[in-house]
């Protein structure tokens, strides 16, 4: 293999939830990446990897190096990138750590928990770090063939999106790229409300009982002056059987609501098509379980790149996100989610809180981070 074809080495920092479950989707990809190592600080974890694996969604995990630092890591696993699976307030030391050392990160959303250290990330990254954010919703298969139909111009200018797909900066993600919507400044009424419902299933199975727990439901109006962003998202609605997810995006020529899209054609007559999936391992279909793509009238608006790997939807949007991040090391493509689309995410949705809290609408203001730097790995090839 020549360096652009070589598989990408990762390195892990963290051994929790988040960083079990990219451990997960790398094993199930070894002709793209390989495992350098994971730094952990939990002793037990480091013998789970070294010897077994670490098990993720119910499922066994494979063995992978253990190291009981981020220098160990980096010394014992010559990882081309690390993915940072910490919150946000711990991980930023461990950033900058990481870009003195000019190793390129991908660090866990949200990717810092106030706005100083949003700015201060921003500077980093002015400064030359190649630091990105593993924010992933908007690459779920789904979703990116619905937010592709709203760009395509098939609707018109869009002027209204209502999201619930996610929660917080996550779904505000979603909503801005459905919207169009960049850095510019907006107004914020939101809401949040406590709620009784059925549960949903949790990491672990099915819920115990059926007896109904309070959630909190939230709801946030984004005003754009010519576009109109509806978020919301209920604290249950993750695996929720009675909460599905949901998007609608209206413009001047057509609407989306979920799978189904309407336009009027140049013969002046309604139509109405389908986003439809198309995958294998149904009744009768032998080629293995998994994902070809979305399409919509025989034209693909989303294309599994990792076929014939057994992901869920989720976890390919994770695998995109970090061959993503690979391609822009190794090879100089187009960065993956940056600091500053990370950034205003997060802002606008600490406005989204604080608009709740208040009763007040809130104005949004101009961040240092708009018209920041976006990383260009210094060892990457441009193409």
């Amino acid at each position: 293999m020549n360096a652009q074809e070589r598989t990408a080495r990762i390195g892990i920092v963290g051994s929790g939830f988040r960083a079990r479950t990219m451990l997960r989707v790398l094993h199930a990809l070894p002709d793209r990446f390989e495992v350098a190592g994971v730094a952990t600080r939990n002793a037990a974890d480091r013998e789970a990897l070294a010897a077994r694996g670490l098990p993720a969604a119910g499922l066994p995990g494979l063995p992978a190096p253990a190291y009981a630092s981020v220098p160990e890591l980096l010394d014992g696993g010559a990882p081309d990138l690390v993915l940072l699976t910490l919150p946000a307030g711990a991980a930023q030391p461990v950033i900058r750590d990481l870009a003195a050392a000019g190793v390129p990160v991908l660090t866990e959303t949200p990717a810092a928990g106030t706005v100083e250290e949003l700015a201060a990330l921003q500077r980093l990254v002015d400064d030359g770090a190649c630091v990105h954010v593993a924010e992933q919703y908007h690459l779920e298969p789904l979703v990116e063939a619905q937010l592709a139909v709203a760009a395509s111009g098939l609707l018109g200018a869009v002027t209204d999106a209502h999201v619930a797909v996610a929660h917080d900066y996550h779904g505000i993600s979603v909503l801005r790229r459905a919207l169009g919507a960049g850095f510019e400044d907006t107004e914020i009424t939101a809401r949040r409300d406590v709620r009784r419902v059925l549960p949903s299933p949790s990491r672990a199975g099915d819920p115990d009982d059926l007896a109904l727990v309070d959630t909190v439901h939230a709801t946030a109006w984004l005003d754009y002056g010519d576009r109109l962003g509806t978020y919301e998202f209920d604290d249950v609605q993750y695996r929720s059987w009675v909460r599905s997810p949901a998007l609608l995006v209206r413009g001047e020529r057509g609407e989306l609501r979920d799978d189904v899209v309407r336009t009027v054609g140049t013969d002046g007559q309604p139509r109405r098509a389908t986003l439809e999936r198309v995958a294998a391992g149904g009744a009768g279909s032998h080629e293995g379980l998994f994902l070809r793509g979305y399409a919509l009238d025989g034209e693909w608006l989303h294309h599994n790149a990792f076929r014939p790997a057994r992901l869920p939807d989720d976890e390919l949007s994770i695998a995109r996100i970090v061959a993503d991040m690979a391609d822009h090391v190794l090879h100089g493509s187009t960065p993956p989610y940056s600091v500053a689309e990370a950034a205003q995410d997060q802002y606008l949705q600490l406005e989204v809180r604080r608009a709740a809290a208040s009763g007040e609408r809130v104005r949004t203001r101009p961040q240092p981070w708009a018209h920041g730097r976006v990383c260009r790995h210094a060892g990457a090839e441009t193409s």
